[in-house]
């Protein structure tokens, strides 16, 4: 009988234990169930072991489809798979897990096989030679070229690595005596042609300069140290460092930050190492500003001269300019709303022919903007910006009249306040959630700004138990049930990150290995509705009840004059509900 014609195997129809002794011929009971029996099974036609009868003339370790069948890892060259794992060791499973999807992908560097690689482009087969040689020499930063320079690697058992277990890791620790500063270099390395596209890899070469390399290092291990980054978190940024300075263009000088944003893009971590650089001077940003890069979309569609006219607008009153004429730098949120007010009458322009915006004439932008038929706060943020713009051209000296001078821009209509819906409030006041609690209730009972509850530290709150909350402009008295929805979110954050440096008061997982505060799109996530609504909410029911611009001036931190939009409409209740003289 041919080897190659085994069948799979079947349960024995008599004792239903074993395999059946063949499938061709049929035979559907094994051995010891025969009739006459039991019998002794013939010994295997590939090795001639007897006693480890399997099925279909083969023994345990030689039938394909035996539980007890080993072979050896695809991957590592292990002995002792099963076909469990696709014949992987337990070890190569974990790998392949971790970085067959998020990994750099490609051949390993030294071996050259198209298998799983780690961010360093190392197998799992390299990579265990290296640490093997780590252990065994005591050289904790052994690197690739000296373990696996010889060209040969140790094999070993498959999913034996836990009796090889390291000891227990020590969060990282700062160095004692640190090395005398270093300040890089002025000069800059021009390239004389542009570079091809390159992968980044912390094997692909080692620091230009090793004596920036081994300060930046151990200045990096301090840095982990004071704000209680795991092992893990500090090797990761070990090496994108040592990435970053093998790959510069001038050893010695900063590290552009389009190098550092090139990290995210093969799969391994940058955002704290571009906030470690920046800290220590080997930072240089090179990376255009996300409004410019707005703003050259937005503007595409216009005619030259008029882009140009507004770029050198938008470019000025963006970095603002020392020289005469001087000009403030304006905020990215103001020139974002100029111009998105601006462009629908600059693109009805454009299309009358009108591309220069110095021969625009008076009547023509007032026609134009009337045919936008805007009303109301849209038709002043409209002549406003369209002032901004024609007025910087003629302060500049790049037009010779102003043809938004004599628009009026009106005023700006302002709401009512009115109260806010109370059912999704009473909601995130009682949810299991720490944080919507807290937030909830601090915007709820006191209404502080975002701005002011992003940037709370813990020393803000260290009268917690005489119920005191210390902003920059003022004392607040914490209501009972504030006091303790802060509590619980203090217990619950000394619980989930006991070892963190940050002193703010509200963490992430993404903050908590920083000194900055959390994100505020993170933080409009934690309470049910827009903390405007709830600010003015909050000020109507102080006004309802009293009608005093003063004390709500000085309760919510905003002028007397802000304060009587609010008092305004209740004052006349307020006078009759005071007792006469």
């Amino acid at each position: 009988m041919s080897v190659q014609r085994r069948g799979r195997p079947v349960v024995c129809g008599g004792c239903g234990v074993r395999p059946a002794a063949f499938t061709v011929p049929r035979v559907d009971v094994c051995f010891e169930c025969l009739p006459g029996g039991p019998h002794t099974p013939p010994p295997c036609l590939v090795c001639g072991r007897s006693g480890f009868f399997f099925h279909q003339g083969l023994c345990t370790a030689c039938h394909p489809l035996s539980p007890e069948r080993r072979g050896s890892c695809p991957d590592c060259f292990a002995w002792g798979t099963s076909r469990a794992a696709q014949w992987r060791c337990w070890g190569c499973v974990g790998w392949h897990y971790k970085f067959s999807k998020v990994g750099p992908g490609g051949p390993c560097t030294w071996c050259r096989r198209t298998v799983a690689v780690n961010h360093d482009r190392v197998c799992r087969m390299c990579w265990q030679q290296r640490a093997r040689l780590r252990r065994t020499s005591g050289d904790g930063h052994l690197p690739y070229d000296a373990a696996l320079g010889c060209g040969w690697v140790q094999l070993s058992f498959a999913s034996t690595r836990a009796q090889e277990r390291r000891p227990e890791r020590t969060p990282p620790t700062a160095p004692q005596g640190a090395p005398p500063p270093l300040v890089p270099h002025a000069h800059r390395q021009l390239t004389l042609f542009e570079p091809p596209p390159r992968t980044l890899a912390a094997c692909d070469g080692v620091a230009r300069d090793p004596v920036l390399a081994g300060w930046l290092e151990h200045s990096l291990n301090a840095w982990a140290a004071a704000r209680g980054w795991s092992c893990s978190t500090l090797t990761r940024y070990r090496r994108g460092l040592r990435i970053v300075l093998a790959v510069q263009d001038t050893p010695g000088g900063p590290v552009p930050a389009s190098v550092v944003q090139e990290l995210t893009g093969s799969g391994m971590a940058a955002r704290l190492l571009h906030e470690f650089l920046a800290a220590h001077g080997f930072l240089e940003e090179d990376r255009p500003q996300t409004i410019e890069a707005w703003f050259a979309r937005t503007t595409a569609h216009l005619p030259e001269p008029m882009t140009g006219q507004l770029a050198h607008w938008f470019t000025a009153r963006l970095n603002g300019q020392s020289t005469s004429p001087r000009s403030l730098a304006l905020s990215p949120i103001t020139l974002r709303l100029h111009v998105h007010f601006a462009l629908p009458v600059l693109t009805r322009l454009a299309a009358a022919d009108l591309n220069d915006l110095t021969d625009v004439p008076p009547a023509r932008l007032r026609e134009e903007l009337a045919a936008c038929r805007l009303t109301g706060n849209d038709y002043a943020n409209t002549a406003s910006a369209l002032r901004a713009v024609f007025g910087f051209l003629h302060t500049h000296r790049l037009a010779a009249r102003n043809p938004a001078v004599h628009l009026r821009v009106g005023r700006f209509h302002r709401d009512v306040p009115v109260p806010a819906d109370l059912a999704p409030l009473r909601e995130a006041l009682t949810s299991p959630d720490p944080v919507r609690a807290a937030v909830t209730a601090l915007l709820v009972f006191h209404a502080p700004r975002v701005a002011e509850i992003r940037t709370l530290t813990l020393t803000d709150l260290r009268d917690l138990d005489q119920g005191r909350l210390y902003l920059p402009s003022r004392t607040i008295l914490l209501a009972d049930p504030v006091k303790e929805r802060l509590a619980a979110y203090l217990a619950h954050r000394h619980t989930t990150w006991p070892r963190t440096a940050n002193p703010h008061l509200l963490l992430t997982h993404r903050s908590a290995v920083t000194t900055t505060p959390v994100s505020a799109p993170w933080l409009y996530q934690q309470y049910p509705s827009s903390s405007h609504l709830l600010r003015n909410d909050r000020m109507v029911n102080e006004a309802q009840a009293a009608a005093d611009a003063r004390m709500i001036s000085e309760l919510f931190g905003i002028t007397v004059v802000a304060a009587t939009r609010y008092t305004r409409p209740y004052a006349d209740a307020a006078a009759v509900r005071l007792p006469p003289a």
